[in-house]
């Protein structure tokens, strides 16, 4: 079963992707043995090669490509205002389901709260929560900001699921790399949980500056 499950693997012919879903799917079966397995691993795991694609296209375009519908990622000037994270998810959306995954948006009742993004491609749901930052890029800072709204959505379903920052701090010196876009981090269950919840965390880079501006 083990040689079957590795053998049905997807696979990327882009090889930075290819080695950045590796890695991660190494995190997760080291992190999260128990909740992750079986056919909810396998939609994980398809969602998790997608959200990188979706990086990789979005950190190769040039900042005028995608028109208005990716306005959000342009180099911010001063005193203007932020993108917001609907602007995220309406391309991320749009983005999926041009995959041929049948995402929804805005979805409420779902761990007491409204979830940004979810699908439900069998029994169980994965949840993408998104968040915009402006002050500190790191994985600690995500996790301490963001990680305790992200994992309560994971109160009625498998110890897994996503949070895709945009992230909008200054870039003074470029942009980061596919593999430095992605992270596992597994934390402790709230309200005295003892089940501890794992993050796929994903960072989308916004305020961009053209590669002759560094």
């Amino acid at each position: 079963m083990l040689a079957s499950r590795q053998a049905a693997l997807p696979v990327d012919e882009v090889p930075i992707i290819a080695s950045a879903f590796r890695d991660i799917h190494r995190q997760l079966k080291e992190q999260c043995p128990y909740g992750y397995a079986g056919q909810f691993a396998a939609d994980v795991d398809r969602m998790l090669l997608h959200l990188l694609r979706f990086v990789d296209l979005r950190l190769s375009e040039t900042q005028k490509y995608g028109g208005q519908a990716r306005a959000y990622l342009r180099q911010l000037k001063k005193d203007e205002a932020n993108p917001r994270e609907a602007e995220l998810g309406r391309d991320l959306r749009d983005f999926l389901r041009g995959q041929g995954l049948r995402v929804r948006m805005e979805e409420t009742n779902i761990g007491g709260g409204r979830v940004d993004i979810d699908w439900q491609p069998h029994t169980e749901l994965i949840t993408l929560e998104l968040k915009r930052d402006w002050t500190d890029p790191s994985w600690d800072a995500y996790a301490k900001t963001y990680g305790p709204q992200a994992i309560s959505y994971q109160v009625a379903g498998p110890p897994v699921n996503f949070l895709v920052v945009l992230d909008l701090t200054p870039k003074p010196h470029g942009l980061a790399a596919i593999p430095a876009c992605v992270h596992v981090r597994t934390l402790p269950g709230p309200a005295g949980d003892p089940r501890p919840r794992t993050l796929i965390m994903v960072r989308v880079q916004g305020n961009k500056r053209d590669p002759s501006d560094v």
